[in-house]
């Protein structure tokens, strides 16, 4: 837990796993979820055209149209003001002027925006960028095998490789394998992740909590205690130990199956 103060407000924020609940990471990421596909200002607006334009000129140009969706969406958070991306920040924040914010319905985090509708947009965006770091280094620290991502390495590689590409051309000059190299690699950094749907019955939102409920689900079937109402780290514990636990008894059922057999 932490303890900033942002604009006139004393805040205490959520910053580590051994204290925040699985309800609130749940929910925090399906913002970020949100507004990774969708986004809430004019920058994401232009993400969005340019992937519409990348992939009309690709060999998936039916996924322009999973885009253009996705825009029409992030045009109406932007009329409407609203941000995942803030909504995220706001599951974290604990209590305002001690005042506690426990509500983390959709209404109620727009509630708790509203509260920072003074403070200018970079100081909030410092202080969610800090959390989510401390936040991500930790799952990594305690639990690598569930979130060490092997695809965000290799689109750092890419970017990395962009990166060298750019600063060669800069450098040495540009010539023709150069410049086709470059757009190569910026069009596979384009369209590196595929549009999600986040409108209809099947849409990214619901099969995230679906899945959640049956990660819960799943749990509770070996756990005395409902796992929604752990924290971060006892969820994350929880599932490591009982995925073990069912490793090695596959293990030794095939061992004795084996025996078995060869008597």
């Amino acid at each position: 837990m932490r303890t900033v103060q942002i604009g006139t407000m004393r805040v205490e924020l959520y910053d580590a796993i051994e204290e925040l609940p699985m309800r609130r990471f749940h929910k925090y990421n399906k913002m970020l979820l949100v507004d990774s596909g969708i986004g809430s200002d004019m920058a994401d607006f232009d993400r969005h055209i340019e992937k519409i334009i990348a992939y009309c000129k690709s060999k998936t140009p039916e996924l322009a149209a999973v885009e253009l969706d996705n825009m029409r969406q992030n045009v109406y958070y932007i009329q409407t003001g609203l941000s995942p991306r803030h909504m995220a920040f706001a599951v974290l924040v604990k209590s305002i002027d001690g005042k506690p914010c426990e509500d983390i319905s959709d209404e109620g985090l727009q509630k708790t925006v509203a509260m920072f509708a003074d403070v200018p947009i970079i100081e909030i965006a410092a202080q969610n960028e800090a959390v989510k770091k401390k936040i991500d280094d930790e799952l990594q620290l305690y639990f690598p095998k569930v979130f060490d991502d092997a695809s965000v390495k290799e689109y750092y590689d890419e970017l990395r490789r962009r990166t060298l590409l750019v600063l060669d051309a800069v450098i040495n000059g540009e010539d023709e394998h150069k410049a086709a190299e470059l757009d190569r690699v910026t069009m596979e950094l384009l369209l590196y992740n595929k549009p999600r749907s986040f409108s209809g019955s099947e849409n990214m939102e619901i099969k995230y909590d679906k899945q959640f409920e049956r990660m819960c689900l799943m749990l509770s079937q070996y756990l005395n205690i409902d796992p929604k109402c752990y924290t971060v780290l006892e969820y994350y514990n929880a599932f490591e130990y009982i995925r073990e636990e069912i490793k090695n008894k596959s293990k030794a059922y095939g061992l004795n199956k084996a025996r078995t057999a060869a008597f």
